[in-house]
């Protein structure tokens, strides 16, 4: 461990010209919480590695002598690092090398990625094995949505029931003791293990050069002012369009908004505070979606994408694959949605105009906070029912969590994008606010793509403004589908 953090401290010291973040301390030296590392030690310069190193896991000390953790995944990369990969410049991969060195020297065992693929093929996979009845692998980090639709198969286990696994500690996501659990069962879970529920969170980002010559004031100040709305975006780019000079609205022209389709627009359910379910008073999800204000989302985006000049809304395709993501990198959109991995990228990291970072908007002003979602593409954790040592499993989880929060997510937050990629000292701020407003709706994550969660998504694409024939067109099986979900947890 000592080797590690020294290694680590030389490479952030040679990319980012950081402050002394790591020192090598006698071998007799224990962390500040109090547990054996072979010697390292993090120095007290008021870092969040050194606020976060404080914070004990509260793990036993056992040695497994050189036993495989074995993990199922579709991003080999969020948890397995190649030796060869290291030390290449990227902050993050080595930041992870040395999380899993860090458990695997403390632990005595060997981080292995048994299986990977599409994450289909890696959902075909677990289905397979685990019906088997086949000790395969001991954790499954599965895309989100697709994981979700196999708790119908009773392929879990119960969180719960695995030991050392502490829900109260701040490297798990809240909505695992919230959102994600039922009558105590959660099979599905979130930590900072899963690196890409960060880097795959919504956001939008703005040219602040554009912004400044088209005098849409201090956008920044609007949403630290919680101003931020709907109603405020629309107004600063419906009349932002300038035609190339051929009389055709098309990918040539310059716009105020240029918006992909896919998962970046179903995230306006989220960031207006309309869930697809909720919670009743016996703790039981319910679809939720049908609110007062769903009918003025509907129209408002439609309006927004269909009806105003100063949107250029590609609605056959989906997310990046999108032009919509073209134009603003070649300057003719002053906005465009993103997620905040998008700055480590080389796109957004070699963009010649200055850019800003900010959440979705509000509904209105009335809503309390800013809110969004992560791309039903990142990992989600879940324990194969064939799993024959839970306590192995939950103290490796549990460690990995851990150590994810304390240096990789650090890394990547606050040295990666904060100090390498974010031009300014608001985007960081604004980052937080950002972090702190993600949502794993129950409905999201266990949609299966039956339930309402990719409603706008579809609507949209289609043309379609009409969400009360949309909703009674398929309430009766997603009202179905969730319930079947929902049962799913009691035999967990």
């Amino acid at each position: 461990m000592k080797r590690i953090l020294c290694m680590l401290l030389a490479l952030l010291m040679l990319a980012s010209s950081m402050t002394l973040l790591f020192s090598c301390k006698d071998d007799d030296e224990k962390k500040p919480d109090g547990s054996g590392d072979e010697g390292g030690a993090v120095v007290d310069d008021g870092s969040i590695f050194y606020e976060r190193s404080l914070v004990s896991d509260d793990l036993p000390e056992i040695n497994y002598g050189g036993r495989d953790f074995r993990v199922v995944t579709h991003m080999e990369g969020e948890i397995f690092v190649k030796e060869e990969d290291r030390n290449q410049g990227n902050l993050i991969s080595d930041a992870k090398f040395a999380r899993n060195q860090a458990v695997e020297n403390r632990f005595g065992v060997n981080i292995k990625v048994v299986y990977s693929g599409t994450y289909s093929e890696v959902t075909s996979y677990v289905s397979k094995t685990v019906l088997a009845g086949s000790d395969e692998f001991d954790l499954l980090l599965g895309m989100a949505v697709d994981t979700g639709k196999l708790v119908t198969k009773k392929l879990f286990l119960n969180w719960y029931d695995v030991e050392h696994i502490n829900f109260d500690k701040p490297w798990w996501a809240r909505a695992n003791a919230t959102d994600l659990t039922v009558n105590g069962k959660c099979p599905i879970a979130v930590s900072d293990l899963n690196y890409s529920a960060i880097s795959s969170t919504y956001c939008m980002v703005f040219n602040k050069n554009l912004a400044a010559s088209y005098e849409l004031g201090d956008i920044y100040g609007t949403v630290l002012d919680g101003k931020w709305t709907f109603d405020k975006l629309q107004e600063m780019v419906k009349d932002i369009y300038v035609d190339d000079g051929n009389d055709n609205r098309d990918e040539n022209d310059f716009y105020g908004l240029s918006h992909a389709n896919g998962s970046c627009v179903n995230t306006y359910l989220w960031s207006f505070d309309n869930p697809v379910c909720t919670k009743d008073e016996e703790g039981i999800p319910q679809i939720s979606i049908k609110t007062d204000k769903i009918n003025s989302i509907v129209t408002d985006i439609y309006d927004m994408f269909y009806n105003t000049d100063g949107v250029y809304f590609d609605g056959s395709k989906i997310n990046e694959k999108s032009i919509a993501g073209t134009l603003f990198y070649g300057k003719r959109a002053i906005f465009t949605t993103s997620s905040l991995g998008a700055p480590t990228g080389e796109k957004l990291r070699d963009f010649e105009d200055e850019y800003g970072i900010i959440p979705y908007p509000k509904y209105d002003e009335n809503q309390l906070e800013y809110k969004t979602m992560a791309d039903g593409y990142h990992t989600v954790l879940a324990v194969p029912k064939t799993a024959k040592d839970t306590e192995f499993v939950g103290i490796i989880t549990e460690a990995l969590s851990a150590e994810s929060w304390k240096t990789v997510t650090p890394t990547l937050y606050e040295i990666a994008l904060k100090t390498r990629y974010l031009r300014d000292s608001e985007s960081k701020e604004i980052m937080d606010i950002i972090i702190d407003g993600r949502t794993f709706d129950f409905g999201y994550i266990f949609d299966g793509w039956q339930g309402f969660s990719f409603m706008l998504q579809q609507m949209m694409g289609n043309g379609n403004s009409n969400f009360e024939s949309y909703y009674n067109t398929r309430f009766k099986s997603a009202r179905l589908h969730y319930k079947t979900i929902v049962k799913a947890f009691d035999k967990i």
